[in-house]
């Protein structure tokens, strides 16, 4: 009887030390005896051994190291956009660091056909000058933008009016080649001499067809004064000099006749009275405002040479029906407050269905009140008159800001976001500083 409690006293004291040993086992951090000793395994393509603690960020190039001589490694990248903020194709950007001045020669880099382009190699936090010119035909267009890198949301606005004798020409382009040449035939080049010809140049000599039956012969018609007699042509219009419009040739040998002379006691360079504009009227060349001669929401007249001459007008199409157009009016609103003084013009003009002039301008009378409007509101559709086709409007609110020359520089259809309206809001403040000096 004796033994059997030994036994279990024995028994006791084995399990009580096994015990102690497994946890001071654990506690020490070794491993347990069913993995073998062997480490936990990793998730594919972890660089931390255990899964359950977080993975450490990437290790990024430390700050001094650079793509090549002179540059870093940042971005700049961006869009060149038209005076309408459209896409401008095939143009070209020089980039000049303002911070660095001795980096060599200048760099330009193309855009894309959509006016996308990416500068590679640019030292973060540096500021850069970024310069857009391209050819409209035989105009030269131009833009310049100041900003830090890294940049990705660059845009440069360009235009002909922004094109100075600073702008520099076109790579490839005659200017550039005459520079890279000497008087004696030096290539700057290459480094190789090429002789100058010697003796008269040759011009050659290029054979024009004869003229058909159907070509006007003589003197051009608008040449009144030759000994030619010219033939009309159906359907042809004449354009003898590049910035005049097209006249329509007019069957018939007589001389058009001259306008009258003013009178003797009219002093020079007076221009004679023709009468009141029309009124409603709009005169747009292509994008070019003329004339605009509206009644506004009051029944008062208002014409755009009279009342915004050398003013920069910013016009709010709008409808007492879009839900949309009320959103931008509270921005707008503090645009003429703010700028006012300056020479800015808020004009809205409102697009209504143009059955009932009184009672529509009473509904935007209304509207206007209740959301405290201090810019005038002009009626542009009423009866058959529509101003908004003489603009091409697609689309309601439409925002068209006009140089103080009357000439549009900027515009945006559909809702304005912030981003936009501060886009806006620059263009503004740009034409306000122009127009100081």
């Amino acid at each position: 009887m004796r033994v059997l409690p030994c036994m279990f006293m024995l028994a006791l004291l084995c399990t009580t030390a096994t015990g102690c040993s497994l946890f001071k086992k654990n506690t020490n951090g070794a491993q347990g005896p069913d993995n073998g000793g062997m480490p936990p395994a990793k998730f594919p393509g972890a660089r931390n051994p255990d899964p359950l603690m977080p993975t450490p960020p990437p290790a990024f190039p430390p700050a001094g190291s650079s793509m090549g001589p002179n540059t870093g490694n940042s971005v700049l990248a961006g869009t060149v956009v038209d005076a309408y903020h459209r896409p401008m194709g095939n143009a070209y950007i020089r980039w000049v660091n303002l911070v660095d001045k001795d980096v060599g020669a200048p760099i330009d880099v193309a855009t894309d056909a959509n006016g996308h382009f990416i500068i590679q190699g640019v030292k973060p936090g540096a500021s850069y000058k970024l310069i857009a010119r391209t050819k409209q035909g035989e105009k030269m267009l131009a833009g310049t933008v100041l900003t830090s890198a890294p940049d990705v949301r660059v845009v440069i606005p360009i235009r002909e009016d922004l094109v100075t004798a600073d702008t520099p020409p076109l790579p490839a382009s005659p200017a550039l080649q005459k520079k890279d040449k000497d008087a004696q035939g030096t290539s700057m080049n290459s480094g190789q001499t090429t002789p100058a010809p010697k003796g008269p140049i040759e011009t050659p000599v290029i054979n024009v067809p004869a003229p058909t039956a159907n070509t006007p012969v003589g003197n051009p018609p608008w040449n009144n004064g030759g000994a030619g007699t010219p033939t009309y042509v159906p359907g042809v219009v004449e354009t003898p000099f590049k910035n005049r419009l097209p006249m329509l040739t007019v069957p018939g040998n007589t001389p058009r006749p001259e306008p009258p002379a003013p009178p003797s006691w009219m002093p020079g360079g007076a221009k004679l009275d023709t009468g009141p504009t029309r009124m409603p009227s709009c005169v747009l060349l292509g994008n070019h405002l003329e004339n605009l001669a509206l009644k506004d929401s009051k029944g008062q007249a208002w014409e755009y040479k009279k009342h915004a001459a050398g003013k920069v007008v910013l016009i709010d199409f709008w409808g007492t029906h879009c839900i949309y157009c009320r959103d931008s009016m509270p921005t707008l609103n503090r645009l003429q407050t703010q700028y006012g003084a300056r020479g800015l013009e808020v004009i809205g003009i409102a697009i209504e269905a143009g059955k009932d002039e009184r009672k529509e301008a009473d509904a935007v009378n209304k509207m206007c009140t209740a959301m405290q409007l201090s810019y005038r509101q002009l009626m542009g559709h009423v009866g058959t008159f529509d101003v908004g086709k003489n603009f091409s409007i697609e689309g309601l609110p439409t925002l068209i800001l006009l140089s103080e020359k009357g000439d549009i520089l900027w515009h945006h259809v559909g809702r304005p976001d912030p981003a936009k309206l501060g886009e806006l809001e620059r263009a503004i403040q740009f034409q306000l500083n122009r127009r100081a000096f």
